[in-house]
């Protein structure tokens, strides 16, 4: 079964044309900037020409390119230029990301985003979240990606800027859509489609409805695939562009295609609804494949006059798929020929996977079974090369199906188990990730719903302070008259000396309240949280964009605790957790909280720092190895002994102070929850670490590499154990 290849994979086949049909006017460009480099000051100029530079050569010449930012960034810090700075973490993110190096790319990402927030660019930072976003969709993460499009639209909704505030929304559409959720990806189609034509936007509106094609396709929902990609084609008639007008055609002929090949409805009717006033009633009279070849030849007239090799391809593979369908094999054969040869000139393993499934279908209409085997094999091995699920699952039901016609009957059995349980694992799999998307997205909410909660409570509580001041003050204000009223009725030199003595009681009885007060404070958050309670009454949360966080906790300890008197267990626990709180203290670390036996802190907050991944890794061998010497004593006097599993995973957290009454400081995000999933994925005596942190941590401490392991909510996680060995003694 055919595979059709969809406009979103097309345009990226566009796109690669368009690079090289325009290397020479970039190549001049270059030159140009190159040139003015060479006589260009080291200010800011030069720094903004160095990107300019780099942004023209980053697909022809990376490593030029690299050294080319690398350079403006050393210039920028030197000149504390922090805009252009921003601008050269973005170009190599930028560069990455076209090398594939994913975790790269994010980090040069967030640097970028870091320094534009410290600028307070709220368009700029919406344009480093929006990098973000793209980055996770083109990687396969649409939670993540799903996160930052809408942070960055919550930017660009508070800026007004709604041509940006549409594509936004078409961007959330877009990850929406692959994850399956149609519903929600029309809506905010119908959000952008309303900016846009308010503003009479053409192109992006005709964006906006082929998009809405594809998901109704995508539907099996033809007629009105059919309406919207019939309106984009009419606009894009209007518009006159060439590329976006073979594209409009060509999405219209997959849709009437799609229609003739599954649908339920006559074919012509649809031909007379949707072309009665246009001048093709001459074609609605043909046949629906000369209709359909009709469309995709006007396509192909287009894609040979601007010599664009890769839509020439992807038409020879439609118009073939007709072609079958009509038993006219040799003509769809010749097509895939040339569509072939074009596949392998670019490159294009989705193409070619595409162009073999056709020709595996032609030649089982034939006959030619050993022939269609071929062919099978062939994509069958490109989409597992690729991890493309879709073309693996279509060819072991083609497996299945060839087997059968050539009478090799548990083979054909063999493959059609293969392919059920492929189908069902994809099935499943998709269930989870809509489950964890919805929890994700239900989380985001729940935590902005509480943060504006403690906002609101924080500030009921200055003014509850600043009524307790003024009560104060009118209390003092009491004892000062009684004062006045007892200097009539004693003597001047005993009412000094008595009043003395009062003032300094007090005085010294205010100045021990006030010290417990804030040993309290200090004791329950950090020093600098503290300080900006007392001096505002209120905290700001804040966002970091890099913090570690670690998880602990005791193996078998409900066993434990049920076979020990209660306070004996607090006494056990409230040791063990004295020699954690000592270490993280001596590490620069952060006590966020306990919770039973688990006990949770984290580096790099709540001031920034470089070196927290190695901070916390430090701290948890430390941990291991002191509880394993105090376990050793425990053991020897038959008390009870623990063994700790420990979780580490670096990333972005949400921070502030929650309670109203009772104060704490505590952080959220899928940082978090990922760390907790590593600690209980780990197991005693070990340290279990993120692909994050290990990036981070590699150089220093010698890691074993678990492998892709199942952690709850979160899929399959990269997985480290740090390998470490405590001193005797």
């Amino acid at each position: 079964m055919r595979q059709r290849f969809r406009s979103r994979e097309l345009w990226l086949c566009v796109l690669l044309w368009l690079c090289a049909a325009e290397a020479f006017h970039a190549q001049t460009v270059a030159d140009s900037l190159a040139r003015l480099l060479q006589r260009a000051p080291a200010d800011t100029s030069r720094v903004l020409l160095l990107v300019d530079y780099a942004w023209e050569i980053n697909e022809t010449r990376p490593e030029q390119a690299e050294h080319s930012l690398r350079e403006a960034i050393a210039l920028a810090r030197r000149l504390r230029y922090l805009r252009g700075e921003a601008k050269a973490w973005n170009g190599l993110g930028v560069l990455e990301e076209i090398r594939q190096n994913k975790n790269a790319a994010q980090q040069h990402y967030l640097r970028a985003l870091q320094l534009r927030q410290q600028l307070g660019d709220k368009a700029e930072i919406a344009s480093s979240l929006n990098n973000l976003g793209v980055l996770y969709e083109n990687f396969g993460q649409p939670d993540s990606a799903l996160a930052y499009h809408k942070q960055s639209l919550a930017i660009l909704e508070t800026l007004q800027d709604t041509l940006r505030i549409a594509r936004a929304r078409f961007n959330i559409a877009a990850v929406l859509q692959e994850s399956g959720d149609y519903t929600e990806a029309r809506n905010q189609l119908y959000e952008a489609r309303a900016i846009l034509e308010r503003v009479g936007d053409l192109d992006g509106i005709a964006k906006v409805y082929a998009q809405l094609g594809h998901i109704y396709l995508e539907l099996d929902r033809y007629r009105e695939a059919l309406r919207w990609y019939r309106q984009a084609l009419h606009l894009r008639q209007q518009i006159n562009e060439p590329q976006g007008l073979a594209m409009a055609l060509s999405d219209y002929a997959n849709a009437l295609d799609e229609y003739q090949a599954r649908g339920t409805d006559s074919l012509t009717d649809v031909f007379a609804i949707l072309e009665r006033t246009s001048t093709s009633r001459r074609t609605t009279q043909s046949s629906s494949a000369d209709t359909i070849l009709h469309y995709y030849q006007r396509a192909l007239d287009i894609w040979n006059q601007l010599d664009n090799t890769a839509g020439k391809a992807q038409v020879f593979t439609n118009m073939a798929d007709v072609y079958k369908r009509l038993g006219q094999y040799d003509k769809g054969l010749n097509l895939l020929r040339q569509a072939e040869a074009i596949a392998i000139e670019l490159e294009d393993p989705l193409l070619l996977m595409e162009i073999y499934n056709v020709q595996s279908d032609i030649y089982d209409r034939m006959g030619q079974y050993a022939r269609a085997l071929e062919y099978v094999q062939k994509y069958y091995a490109l989409a597992r090369e690729a991890k493309n699920q879709k073309f693996v699952q279509s060819a072991l039901k083609d497996f299945s199906e060839v087997y059968s016609a050539m009478g090799d009957y548990p083979r054909a059995y063999a493959y059609r188990v293969k392919y059920d349980e492929f189908r069902y694992a994809r099935l499943r799999e998709k269930e989870r990730s809509d489950f964890a998307r919805k929890e994700v997205l239900y989380e985001a909410e729940r935590r902005e719903r509480l943060l504006k909660e403690q906002e609101t409570a924080l500030k009921l509580q200055a003014a509850e302070l600043a009524r307790s001041r003024i009560e104060l003050y009118a209390s003092l204000a009491g004892v000062l008259a009684l004062l006045v009223l007892a200097a009539l009725l004693f003597s001047q030199n005993r009412l000094r000396a008595r009043v003395n003595r009062e003032l300094a009681q007090k005085n010294e009885e205010i100045e021990k309240a006030r010290q417990r007060a804030d040993d309290l404070l200090n004791n329950i958050l950090p020093a600098t949280i503290a300080a900006e309670l007392k001096a505002k009454g209120e905290v700001d949360s804040v966002r970091f964009e890099s913090v570690t966080v670690m998880f602990t906790d005791f193996k078998d300890f409900t066993r434990i605790a049920e076979s020990v008197s209660p306070e004996v267990l607090i006494n056990e626990l409230r040791e063990c957790f004295s020699l954690f709180d000592n270490i993280v203290r001596q590490h620069g670390l952060e006590k966020i909280k306990t919770i039973g036996d688990a006990y949770m802190c984290a580096g790099g907050l709540p001031v920034s720092n470089d070196t927290h991944p190695t901070d916390v890794v430090r701290a948890a061998i430390a941990m291991q190895c002191q509880l394993q010497a105090l376990m050793a004593r425990k053991r020897a006097e038959g008390k009870p002994v623990f063994e700790m599993r420990i979780g580490i995973h670096t990333g972005p957290v949400i921070a502030g102070v929650v309670g109203q009454h009772k104060f704490a400081y505590d952080i959220w995000g899928d940082t978090v929850n990922t760390a907790a999933r590593l600690e209980q994925t780990s197991e005693p005596g070990k340290i279990n670490i993120s692909e994050t942190t290990y990036q981070a941590v590699r150089h220093l401490f010698p890691c074993t590499y678990r492998g892709r392991l199942s952690a709850k909510n979160k899929g399959e996680v990269d997985m480290y154990f740090v390998e470490y060995t405590c001193a005797e003694g």
